[in-house]
């Protein structure tokens, strides 16, 4: 071997340990900083110029460097890439794009098409493998994002920010036209708001589009109807039906993907008069994405082994979540809301009665009536005897669960108690759960 050679294994040596070590260098046109934080997770973290990160950093609960690993970093400056090897020198995760501009970041990895990948959270869309799906990740009502995937290639991927995610970004953009609202679809529902109930009349509204497509491949389609929450999501592309949901709590978007011919295309949509929506599209490929507008730096985890493995890193690293009680393991049962004691109880008895399997009753809100929003309180005159009412559940072996809010209404005995405290977002009804004094209080 001549000594160029040896020189430059002993170099790749070297950049190994320095990589083990947590050592940051140069890397594109800023920095990598490769840390392990377990023996089969490697934390990694690109950044450009001197941005600094001002939050806590609240998703992990384990910040010590990991003493021996059972992993392998490989860094490529030349090509740009990372990867990331098992015990038996495997290549599992390659990540191929670390890019970092003006407050955004954004991470691609190697996805092929025989690779299925599971996580994200808890979406309506009906995807379990989201390998090529475009999505927001948002916290919206009835949706759960974490920016956590499960890869049946022997990895996991954590995303690290507190912000907006967008996983698999869509590259375009088309604006459904509104073809006015139709006349004869109307329906008067009842609602319950903020206010209390009341009944909506709601008028159905007609979008159409068109698009063309330069090459065939299955493309990921988001409709976002253009409002923080949505009433229906549908979709027809071609004349067939892609999307089609409906309910009280829908997030902005809804996501699909379809297989698409060269050509001009047409979409249509019946969605709610007023909406706005916007189809975006993007295209299958073989590599996944995160991006987020909001960041100082491109930061993700890397665990490798079996699923058991990845998750049991996973919360060794972000905590461990405490084992629920059995009868929380049950069917609970839940609805917008119920409207007194007398249901709850009829509800019960049905469930008993016809030998269906329940083991919770959820009371959502409203249940305070007169004494204001949040207050913590049954309104008497459709909730006489709260003891009653827990008593004969349990007799049933049915426990009840109380919704609970950090909305108070500010003229409630609570409210005053939080006031008095300074516990409230200035400005708001709200309550400063983030502030510590606040959550005990």
């Amino acid at each position: 071997m001549t000594t160029n050679k040896i020189l430059a294994a002993f170099a790749a040596v070297l950049l190994c340990l320095s990589v083990y070590a947590g050592r940051t260098y140069r890397f594109g046109d800023g920095t990598l900083t490769v840390t392990d934080v377990a023996a089969n997770a490697v934390r990694i973290r690109y950044a450009v110029g001197t941005a600094a990160d001002t939050l806590p950093d609240w998703l992990y609960v384990q910040h010590d460097e990991a003493v021996s690993t059972h992993i392998s970093v490989l860094v490529d400056e030349e090509r740009q890439t990372v990867t990331v090897t098992d015990a038996s020198g495997r290549p599992v995760f390659t990540a191929t794009r670390h890019h970092w501009h003006d407050g955004k970041a954004t991470l691609a990895f190697t996805s092929p098409a025989d690779e299925s990948l599971f996580g994200l959270g808890q979406f309506q869309d009906g995807y379990a493998d989201v390998r090529g799906l475009t999505r927001r990740l948002t916290q919206v009502n009835t949706q759960i994002s974490i920016p956590m995937l499960l890869s049946s290639k022997g990895y996991g991927i954590l995303w690290n920010n507190y912000g907006l995610t967008d996983y698999n970004p869509a590259d375009r953009a088309v604006s459904l036209t509104a073809l006015g609202a139709d006349e004869g679809a109307v329906e008067v529902v009842n609602v319950t708001g903020t206010s209390g109930g009341r009944q909506e009349r709601r008028r159905q509204g007609s979008f159409a589009a068109t698009f063309d497509i330069v090459e065939e491949g299955d493309y990921a389609l988001m409709l976002d109807v253009g409002q923080s929450m949505a009433r229906r999501h549908h979709l027809v592309v071609d004349g067939e039906t892609v999307i089609d949901m409906r309910n009280f709590w829908l997030p902005p978007t809804a996501s699909t993907i379809v297989r698409l011919t060269a050509g001009r295309h047409s979409v249509a949509a019946e969605l709610s008069d007023g909406d706005r929506p916007v189809l975006y599209l993007r295209r299958v490929t073989a590599e996944t994405v995160f991006s987020s507008p909001v960041s100082t730096a491109v930061d993700y985890t890397v665990f490798v082994g079996t699923p058991d493995e990845v998750v049991a890193t996973y919360r060794q690293l972000t905590g461990r979540a405490p084992l629920m009680p059995r009868w929380a393991l049950g069917y609970i049962h839940c609805r917008e809301r119920f409207h007194s004691s007398d249901e709850i109880l009829s509800t019960a008895r049905r469930f008993r009665d016809e030998q269906l399997p329940v083991s919770v009753l959820v009371q959502d809100w409203q249940y305070w009536g007169r004494y204001g929003w949040n207050a913590m309180r049954f309104d008497e005159a459709n909730y006489p005897d709260p003891r009653a009412l827990t008593d004969s559940l349990h007799d049933r072996n049915i426990r009840l669960m109380l919704s609970v809010w950090s909305k108070i209404d500010r003229n409630s005995d609570v409210g005053h108690l939080m006031a008095q405290g300074g516990h409230y977002i200035p400005g708001t009804d709200w309550i400063d759960f983030f502030k510590p004094s606040s959550a005990a209080a």
